[in-house]
């Protein structure tokens, strides 16, 4: 599918123009109160700006101006919550996009509003992100950011296995990326999948190289106590208790599991 017919697509189904399945009656009753696609859309546009009308003739500096301009909408929706700033962000993004589908920013930026609408149950918004994580990374693979947004989104609609793949790339790419939030959400995908080895061996190789992250000590803890290997789990904990620069936090969540696998008397075999 063309990215022009994908993106027409996608602003079609959210602005109402494609109804959400069911029954051919209720899609007539829809059909017969729904407004045109044109007429819904023009709702969510902005006039055009001094500055956009003088780069009328430039495509670029156009498409980078709206993609500015629809990342502010964007934070704006955040700390206000009105709805009209998203979807006007979303049609904004993809005027951008129509101008310049080359920029692997402006697709990271359509994925983060359609992920945003995923929270209130669109229909196939979260596909929609993550084809559009999927081009920005077709643009450019090493996108680590772009790689954990994906990784987020496959993993909140089940498909853990692809979404190792990529929180795995992303912290190889960038350790930055391992966030205590990014871990959790590996951890996860590592229990839910039954990757409970993969992902102790994985921590193990970050921490010879990256000693400063103590906290995976906690959750490959987690990870050998899920396969009944005791020892190694209380072997973490222990380790990470005995460290004097450890979050508070940490420690106690420690210790909690720890007394957890003492009261249940889990020991191998």
């Amino acid at each position: 599918m063309s990215w022009k017919k994908w993106w027409l697509i996608a602003i079609a189904f959210v602005f109402g123009a494609i109804p959400a399945a069911g029954s051919a009656e209720e899609l007539k009753d829809r059909s017969s109160v729904q407004r045109p696609l044109a007429e819904v859309a023009d709702t969510f546009l902005l006039p055009l700006s001094e500055a956009e009308k003088q780069l009328a003739g430039d495509a670029n500096a156009l498409a980078a101006l709206k993609h500015t301009k629809a990342v502010k909408l964007k934070r704006e929706y955040m700390q206000d919550g009105s709805m009209k700033k998203l979807y006007t962000a979303l049609n904004t993004i993809g005027e951008a996009i129509k101008l310049d589908s080359s920029q692997p920013q402006f697709w990271v930026t359509l994925g983060s509003i359609h992920s945003e609408l995923a929270r209130f149950n669109i229909l196939r918004a979260n596909e929609y992100a993550q084809d559009a994580f999927r081009q920005a990374l077709e643009l450019d693979p090493n996108d680590a950011p772009a790689m954990v947004l994906l990784a987020v989104g496959l993993a909140g609609t089940g498909e853990y296995e692809e979404a190792l793949k990529y929180f795995e790339k992303a912290v190889e790419t960038n350790i930055l990326m391992l966030t205590a939030d990014i871990a959790r959400w590996m951890n996860v995908c590592y229990l839910v999948d039954a990757h409970t080895k993969r992902g102790t061996v994985f921590y193990e190789n970050i921490q010879n190289n990256h000693l400063e992250y103590y906290y995976l000590n906690l959750y490959q803890a987690v990870l050998y106590k899920a396969h009944f290997d005791y020892d190694s789990a209380r072997q973490e904990l222990t380790e990470l208790l005995e460290r004097d620069a450890v979050d508070r936090k940490i420690k106690e969540t420690a210790q909690k599991l720890l007394d957890e696998m003492d009261a249940e008397g889990g020991m191998d075999s």
